[in-house]
């Protein structure tokens, strides 16, 4: 194989990341190669491992750039998880592996997904049950002003609850992905090394 033959590979490899950041890997490696020089492309190559093992690391560094800082939202970590997930199909594994891994990251997903909902459906239920219950409070309040109290009370209560509790929703969900991400991360960074290990 070329050397553009290799970095043509690894830019359809890359096609999921955005155009500047293809551009910028593959300009490192177009770089690593000359740097190396004409008679050594094979050694490289051979030190690097098939394009389609560098892509995978590229994609896995690109899904946690960035989950260190505060700015980080919910949103980002579930980007940065699917981008793990590319870069495990993108990795040049046996597909007994590949399965087994895929199935750990779908299991941890989900199990993820549900902690989220359910916090989000306690959350909702506590607004919606508090509203319903001042509501009601007020509809009684000229016929037994002590029930109508208790149950304002009440709604106040589990409304404030829940509006309480929203913050540490997105904070969970936030944190919960971003820790996922780079755990799956260190994960594949062990199965490369390992990998490469084998070449």
């Amino acid at each position: 194989m070329s050397k553009e033959e290799y970095l043509k590979q690894l830019r359809r490899k890359l096609k999921k990341l955005p155009k500047e950041e293809i551009d910028i890997a593959v300009d490192f490696y177009r770089e690593y190669f000359e740097e190396a020089g004409e008679e050594n492309i094979e050694q490289v190559m051979a030190k690097l491992g098939p394009p389609s093992l560098v892509a995978s690391q590229i994609l896995a560094d690109y899904a946690v750039k960035g989950l260190d800082h505060e700015s980080g939202t919910t949103k980002k970590g579930f980007s940065a998880i699917w981008f793990i997930i590319l870069a495990i199909l993108a990795a040049p594994i046996a597909l007994p592996l590949l399965l087994a891994v895929i199935g750990l990251v779908f299991a941890l997903v989900m199990i993820g997904a549900a902690f989220i909902f359910t916090f989000f459906a306690l959350n909702m239920a506590l607004l919606i049950s508090g509203i319903t219950s001042v509501v009601a409070g007020f509809t009684v309040i000229f016929q037994h002003w002590q029930t109508s109290l208790f149950f304002i009370g009440i709604g106040l209560t589990a409304t404030g609850i829940g509006i309480l509790l929203f913050p540490s929703l997105i904070f969970v969900a936030k944190n919960m992905s971003a820790t996922l991400a780079k755990w799956l991360k260190k994960q594949f960074d062990k199965m490369i090394r390992k990998r490469k290990g084998e070449l």
